[in-house]
């Protein structure tokens, strides 16, 4: 039964946290996606994991478009979402947002327009956070309020799960941290790990977590694993479906008892601001259309510039990537022309064509290029 929404409905934001792999991440954020869009909400899942497309996996997907696409100007945040099981959607194969420092100011922007869009459209934004304690990871748990940490009974789940809470706390994130046990055997294995974490997080880092509750070991789950259908579409009747019904409706409780939030593209704003008031090596934000008519001229200002040592790094770089014919020849081509269209749309003074054919010239009369391999 479908329910009416009110925009301070809107913009609920998760991330879905493990300290390792193989601990059912993805699974669950799929499944709680799906439980939460049958009491009527609008939900959303953001494939934040930079190496591996495991929302596509599990759903059998096969986008033709990315957040690429959107960096690039070509697409809009709305039109590479995909349709998925069970009414949800899906930003698929989100590679580039965790680089979020590497990106240029145009596309910077972009970006944060694409994030504010989602956070307005939608009820619920679910992140898959890639595993581990990367900086790609850290940075979106410090920009929701709300952080679902999934452990198993393995040992090293927990020591992982502890690493990364430990890194939270060393970078200040502020975000609530939910623990989440995986295949476990009942609901007292369940309180038993938590509070095995539970006491380590208060003695080592002084920080409380709170508990969520527990998906259990339930056949049904590997078995939609293998049919790449989510177990809650699959197998409603099963144990685990049950239990993400449950862990919907204490999503909603929880946001139901903190009616005020924070927001998600602020998050991201601030950052962007942040880069934008960093010293030398940094670019520049252009002017708008506005301003630029009205604004007194600086005498001999220039946009600040990267040191020439760091270009010649780039430059050694990428070409020892090309030695090394790491990337398919598919990769490259793609990888080529996105640098392509860049330069041509920032540096709109060098004609390619003229680049391309002054190259061949200089190769061609350089004795040393002679027999040279590519």
């Amino acid at each position: 039964m479908s329910r009416t929404t009110t925009q301070q409905d809107r913009g609920r934001v998760i991330t879905i946290s493990s300290g390792k792999g193989g601990v059912g991440k993805t699974n669950i954020s799929v499944n709680l996606a799906i439980s939460l869009a049958s009491k009527g909400r609008s939900v959303c899942v953001f494939d934040a994991d930079t190496s591996l497309a495991n929302v596509n996996i599990l759903l059998n997907l096969s986008p033709e478009y990315t957040l690429e696409q959107v960096l690039d100007g070509s697409k809009t945040i709305e039109q590479i979402l995909l349709k998925g099981p069970g009414g949800i959607s899906i930003v698929p194969a989100a590679s580039g947002i965790a680089e979020f420092a590497s990106l240029d100011i145009a596309q910077q922007k972009i970006l944060l327009q694409a994030l504010s869009t989602l956070e307005q459209n939608f009820d619920y934004l679910i992140i898959d956070t890639a595993a581990g304690i990367s900086a790609n990871v850290t940075t979106f748990l410090q920009a929701t309020e709300h952080n679902v940490l999934i452990v198993t009974p393995e040992p090293t789940s927990l020591t992982d799960a502890f690493a990364l809470m430990k890194v939270m706390r060393q970078k200040q994130c502020e975000s609530k941290v939910h623990i989440l046990t995986n295949m476990v055997d009942n609901y007292l294995n369940s309180v038993d790990i938590y509070k095995r974490l539970s006491g380590a997080s208060v003695r080592y880092l002084n920080t409380e977590v709170n508990y969520l509750g527990y998906v259990p070991r339930d056949e049904h789950l590997r078995l939609s694993v293998q049919k790449q259908i989510p177990v809650t579409i699959g197998y409603p009747g099963s144990p685990a479906s049950y239990r993400f019904a449950a862990l919907a409706d204490s999503i909603e409780n929880i946001y139901r008892a903190t009616p005020t939030r924070r927001s998600f593209s602020l998050f991201w704003r601030k950052l962007f601001l942040n880069r934008l008031k960093k010293s030398p090596g940094t670019i520049t934000a252009p002017l708008s259309k506005a301003s630029s008519s009205t604004a007194e001229p600086v005498a001999n200002s220039k946009p600040a510039r990267f040191p020439k040592l760091v270009i010649m790094k780039l430059q050694q770089n990428m070409v020892q990537l090309v030695k090394s014919r790491t990337l398919s020849s598919k990769s490259m081509k793609n990888l080529l022309a996105s640098l392509v269209r860049q330069v041509e749309r920032y540096y709109p003074e060098i004609n390619m064509t003229d680049l391309q054919s002054s190259e061949k010239s200089q190769a061609t009369a350089d004795p040393k290029n002679v027999n040279r391999p590519d």
